[in-house]
């Protein structure tokens, strides 16, 4: 029932996505989505020193206030896990600049839905979300703050200008640190970002990790707003073909 559901969700989901960045209302089918942006009531983004506790409670649709544990060290950030009671998120913003003044990616590691009800009762999150629905909620706010003039110089020109592909889901730990494709423009002109996720039923490849099991967690790798925000106006090439995780 699910292979035979899903292109029909795509397809519309993409066309309402299409109509979003042109500027359009959307459509009686996006409306009707309960997942789509009510009109009039744009995401607002948070500070970035608690975009992950923030993303914490959009993705697990959590009720327990998080604390947001910010860290430089990349190689200290892979080894981490955030505690549970006190609830913790833990976030490394990477930088497209030597000044730390250009935030290009934000990794936060989250709870599930899961282990949030389990540690603090049934009505403590609702229905889980993914990293995918992080990154739409960004680009719905940084295309709420670009004006008409700079909607139109947008150098993406395919059918859907700009496309959210669903999360690159790593196996384990390790293979959520390596590197991937954070956004890329197709030979059609469009837009393809994407996010990478560690979450349940991924079996941990570190013996020293403190986080019980794969179910327990939900890791993501998201677009910075301001990085989006100068991809979609043209200020960033995307010559590179990888965005390097894990080199500082």
């Amino acid at each position: 029932m699910n292979n035979i559901r899903r292109p029909k969700l795509k397809v519309r989901n993409l066309v309402c996505l299409a109509l979003a960045v042109m500027g359009g209302a959307l459509s009686a089918g996006c409306a009707g989505n309960p997942r789509s942006t009510v009109v009039g009531q744009p995401f607002k983004l948070p500070a970035l020193n608690e975009y992950c506790a923030v993303a914490q409670k959009e993705v697990a649709a959590s009720r327990v206030p998080a604390r947001n544990v910010l860290m430089n060290d990349y190689q200290a950030f892979s080894r981490a896990s955030p505690q549970v009671k006190p609830l913790e998120t833990m976030q490394y913003v990477a930088y497209a600049d030597s000044q730390h003044a250009r935030a290009r990616m934000i990794s936060c590691k989250l709870h599930s839905s899961d282990r949030i009800r389990a540690e603090y009762g049934a009505t403590a999150a609702g229905e889980p979300s993914s990293c995918a629905r992080l990154n739409r909620r960004t680009l719905d706010a940084v295309m709420a703050s670009l004006t008409p003039k700079q909607k139109k110089k947008m150098p993406f020109k395919g059918t859907v200008p700009v496309m959210l592909e669903p999360d690159l889901q790593a196996a384990n730990e390790a293979e959520w640190l390596q590197e991937f494709n954070m956004v890329q423009m197709d030979a059609g002109g469009t837009l393809r970002i994407r996010a990478k996720s560690l979450g349940a039923g991924a079996q941990t490849s570190r013996a020293n990790t403190k986080s019980a099991s794969g179910g327990n967690r939900l890791y993501c790798h998201l677009i910075a707003p301001d990085y989006l925000k100068r991809v979609l106006v043209g200020e960033v090439q995307l010559t590179a073909p990888k965005f390097p995780v894990a080199k500082r």
